[in-house]
């Protein structure tokens, strides 16, 4: 059985098998930041506007039809349409983990748009139900006031539900991905017996030590990025956009599609090792 530092080695090698094709899924990572992009400009330029209107007419609230309709409707365009390309991004990790797995050594092709988005559906609806839980929990300690004595407690909580519910969630998506079947990403009896099979030690070891080697990797090049910022503001004056924007799409392109697949390639190959 492979060593926690042999699966993680191997799938920080494992992007570099096909260039082209983590460059092709950078692609939707540039589509969805500039999509966030906008609509976080948008959503700014539909704030300046609402406010405006009410300072000018002394008002407190503002009803949907005087606000600006044209505005409104381009920036929940664009929220559906970057969902709608999350979907994607999600279903080329699901085939990402699909193929570790089944040991297999290339990448994913992008042949299959619609089984993609079908499976980009189906991981999202399960990290969406394994999320519900601390959710709520959180829910609640937003509710209650800051002089309850409970509320720290209830994020104590929250914050530790989150945890247990994101290591269930990575074998949860695996053991669907492994049957091809939505159903099996909440058979806990097999999650469990698979987290059981592995080591719960290794299990958690292994996902703990991937996930710090998968924020040292953005930290360093968010420090890279940020001396880049630094030194194109020096030379580009009032283009603040322009420069976090070509940054994004550098970071996107490169970074977070090698990232995205290198933690679902050892994702996979977790599950793997726990069947055998």
């Amino acid at each position: 059985m492979p060593s926690i530092t042999d699966c993680v080695v191997e799938g920080l090698k494992y992007p570099f098998n096909d260039i082209k094709k983590l460059l092709v899924f950078g692609i939707l990572f540039v589509i969805f930041d500039l999509l966030s992009l906008a609509f976080s400009l948008k959503t700014l330029d539909i704030t300046r506007i609402v406010m405006g209107t009410l300072d000018k007419t002394n008002a407190t609230t503002m009803g949907f039809s005087q606000m600006p309709s044209g505005d409104v409707y381009l920036a929940i365009a664009i929220l559906i349409v970057g969902f709608v390309i999350s979907l994607f991004i999600m279903g080329y990790q699901y085939n990402v983990i699909s193929f570790s797995i089944n040991r297999k050594d290339d990448l994913p092709g992008f042949e299959d748009i619609v089984g993609m988005f079908i499976k980009g559906v189906k991981y999202f609806l399960v990290s969406f139900v394994y999320s519900i839980p601390p959710m709520i929990v959180a829910f609640l300690a937003i509710i209650l006031t800051t002089n309850s004595s409970a509320w720290p407690v209830i994020i104590i909580i929250s914050v530790l539900l989150m945890i247990i519910c994101y290591f269930f969630l990575i074998m949860a998506l695996n053991n669907m991905v492994a049957h091809d079947s939505l159903k099996k990403a909440f058979d806990f009896r097999e999650i469990i017996d698979n987290i059981s099979n592995l080591g719960w030690g290794k299990y958690v070891g292994t996902v703990i030590f991937t996930a710090i080697v998968f924020m040292i990797i953005n930290m360093a090049i968010g420090i890279i990025m940020s001396f880049l910022a630094v030194i194109f503001a020096a030379t580009i004056n009032n283009q603040a956009i322009v420069i976090s924007t070509v940054l994004s799409i550098i970071q996107a392109l490169f970074v977070t599609s090698y990232c995205s697949v290198f933690f679902n390639r050892v994702s996979g190959s977790i599950y793997r090792e726990s069947i055998k």
